[in-house]
C-alpha cells in the first residue's frame, strides 16, 4: 500500500465524492442467485452505481422496468452530473433523470418518454443505448456478426426510423435477439433485462476506451460497510478492482468482491474488504519474517496458525495423529481411543417459539474438544441466538470411509432442516429454508463466520463456488476441520 495516497475518510479531494455518496460495495441479494443468468451484469451494475436494489436484500431482476427507472440508470451512467444538479433542484428521481437525460442529449429529438410510469419496450431501450454510443465505438461494429435482418426474424417490423439503431446493436453483440429468434421491439423489459444491455453497452464504449488514464476516488469498507480507509489514485479503465484493493487497501483485510473493473461511466468505486482473521494476520507477518531471513520455508508448516487455517495441513495432522503426514485413523479402535464427549451451550426453540438456555453434548477428537467448546460458546453469546435442534459428531462409518466423521473432525446440526443435496437432487434432510427455516443456518450468519474463524469448513459452500443449492455438491449440515 502507497501510505501518500490514503486519505482520511471524511475527505476526497476535487470532484471526487466522500464516502456516503459512493455507490454500494458489491452486495449477494437474496433473490440474486449466481445461477441466474443476469447475476454478474447486475451485480457489476450495482457496483457502478448504476442500478440499486428495492430494499430487504432484493434486487427484483424479474420486476417490471418503467421508464423512469431505465432512465435514471441511462442518467447514472452518462449523465450523473445533470441527474444530480436536477435532483438538488427538488424534482423527484425520475423527473430528474429525464430531464438529465434530456439536456445530456441522451434522447433523441422526438421521442417521447413523458409516461415514466409505463413499462419500457425493447425497441426504446435500443434506441436510447444507440444514442449514447460514441462513433468510434460504432464504428468498431463486429464484421463477423451477422446482420440484423439476418439474426432478427421480425426486423422487417421494426420502424424504419429505429432500423439503423438496432442494427448497431446487433453489431456490437448487445443486442442479440430472444430464444425464439425475434427481437420483439414492442415486449416490455424486466429489470435484469435492462441491466444487462445497458452493461453490454457500457462495456463496448469502456474496451474503445481501454488503458485510458482515470483518476478515481476509492472508499474501503469492511463487512459492516463501515469506511476503513479511502484513497485518491490515478488507475486506467479496464483495471480490475482486485489490483485496486491489492495497491492501495489497507493492511489487515482481504479483497471481498467480484471480478469488476474501472469503467468510464464511473470515478468514485466503493472495494468491499474482509476483515483478516488472527491466523491470517500471523501467516502475513510469518512471510515477512522469511522475507527477513528470520524463519525458513520448511518452518512454514510447524506454525500455530495453520490450527486456524481452512483446510487440510501437516499441522493439524500433528495436532490430531501425532506426526506431519498421518490424515486418518488406520482403523475404528485407534478413533475410539482418541475421542471424548463435550457439553456446549445452546439455544433452543420452544412451540411458541421462544428461544430458551440449554446444552447438548457429542462426540468429538479429544484435541479439538477446548476448541469445540469455545465454538459453540460463540455462537451461544453472539445476537444471532442461532437454534439447535441436534448435534452430531464423531461416527465410525466403515474402514474405507474418506469422511471426517470417522476422525472426530466433523459436526452435523440441525440436519432436516440444513439437506445434502447434489445438482439439485436432495439426499439427505428435506430442506435449507434460511431466512425462514429458524433451523436452517444462514451462510452469511454467525454459525458459518464463527466455525471459519477457527479453521473449520462449512459443506454450503467448500465444494462448490457458493450455497446455490441448484448447482454442485452441498451439505449444509455440515463443517469439517479439514474440510472433507
Amino acid at each position: 500500500m502507497n501510505a501518500k495516497r490514503v486519505v482520511s475518510c471524511l475527505l476526497l479531494s476535487g470532484s471526487l465524492l466522500a464516502c456516503g455518496s459512493l455507490p454500494a460495495a458489491a452486495a449477494e441479494y437474496r433473490d440474486l442467485p449466481a445461477s441466474h443468468w443476469a447475476c454478474d451484469d447486475m451485480q457489476y451494475a450495482a457496483w457502478l452505481g448504476v442500478i440499486k436494489g428495492v430494499g430487504g436484500n432484493q434486487m427484483a431482476p424479474s420486476a417490471p422496468l418503467s421508464r423512469g427507472q431505465f432512465l435514471t440508470m441511462l442518467a447514472r451512467a452518462f449523465a450523473p452530473q445533470q441527474y444530480q444538479a436536477a435532483t438538488g433542484q427538488g424534482l423527484a428521481w425520475d423527473q430528474a433523470a429525464l430531464s438529465a437525460a434530456r439536456s445530456a442529449g441522451l434522447i433523441p429529438d422526438g421521442m417521447d418518454l413523458s409516461d415514466l410510469n409505463g413499462s419500457i419496450t425493447r425497441l426504446e431501450v435500443a434506441v436510447l443505448l444507440n444514442q449514447v454510443l460514441p462513433e468510434e465505438v460504432l464504428s468498431r461494429g463486429s464484421s463477423w456478426i451477422r446482420p440484423a435482418e439476418e439474426v432478427l426474424a421480425d426486423f422487417s417490423l421494426i420502424p424504419s426510423e429505429y432500423q439503423q439503431a438496432v442494427s448497431n446493436l446487433v453489431s456490437l453483440h448487445i443486442i442479440q435477439g430472444k430464444s425464439d429468434g425475434t427481437f420483439g421491439g414492442g415486449d416490455a423489459l424486466q429489470r435484469c433485462d435492462g441491466s444487462v444491455l445497458l452493461v453490454r453497452t457500457i462495456k463496448a464504449i469502456d474496451s474503445s476506451l481501454y488503458q485510458q488514464p482515470a483518476q478515481l476516488g476509492l472508499t474501503f469498507v469492511d463487512e459492516t460497510g463501515a469506511c476503513v480507509a479511502s484513497a485518491v489514485v490515478s488507475s486506467n479503465v479496464g483495471e480490475s478492482a482486485y489490483r485496486l484493493f491489492s495497491e492501495n487497501g489497507p493492511e489487515g483485510y482481504d479483497f471481498d468482491g467480484g471480478y469488476y473493473t474501472v469503467s468510464s461511466v464511473q470515478n468514485q468505486y466503493t472495494i468491499p474488504l474482509r476483515t483478516l482473521t488472527e491466523a491470517e494476520r500471523q501467516e502475513a507477518l510469518f512471510w515477512k519474517r522469511y522475507q527477513a531471513g528470520e524463519v525458513s520455508y520448511e518452518d512454514y508448516y510447524k506454525q500455530d496458525f495453520l490450527l486456524k487455517a481452512q483446510g487440510e495441513n501437516p499441522r493439524k495432522y500433528m495436532l490430531l495423529f501425532g506426526d506431519y503426514e498421518t490424515r486418518r485413523f488406520p482403523n475404528k479402535e485407534a478413533a475410539e481411543a482418541a475421542m471424548t464427549t463435550v457439553t456446549v451451550p445452546v439455544w433452543k426453540l420452544g412451540k411458541n417459539g421462544q428461544k430458551t438456555a440449554s446444552t447438548m453434548s457429542l462426540r468429538i477428537h479429544a484435541a479439538l474438544a477446548e476448541d469445540v467448546k469455545q465454538i459453540f460458546t460463540e455462537i451461544y453469546n453472539d445476537p444471532e441466538q442461532f437454534p439447535f435442534a441436534d448435534l452430531g459428531g464423531y461416527a465410525w462409518r466403515g474402514d474405507t470411509a474418506t469422511g471426517e466423521h470417522n476422525c472426530g473432525t466433523a459436526i452435523d446440526m440441525n440436519a432436516n432442516q440444513n439437506y445434502q443435496i447434489r445438482d439439485g437432487k436432495i439426499l439427505v434432510g428435506s430442506c435449507w429454508e434460511p431466512g425462514s427455516n429458524p433451523y436452517s443456518i444462514p451462510e452469511n450468519g454467525s454459525v458459518v463466520r464463527i466455525f471459519a474463524a477457527h479453521g473449520w469448513a462449512w459443506g454450503g459452500d467448500a465444494w462448490a463456488m457458493d450455497a446455490d443449492a441448484s448447482t454442485g455438491y452441498h451439505d449444509y449440515m455440515h463443517f469439517s476441520y479439514m474440510g472433507m
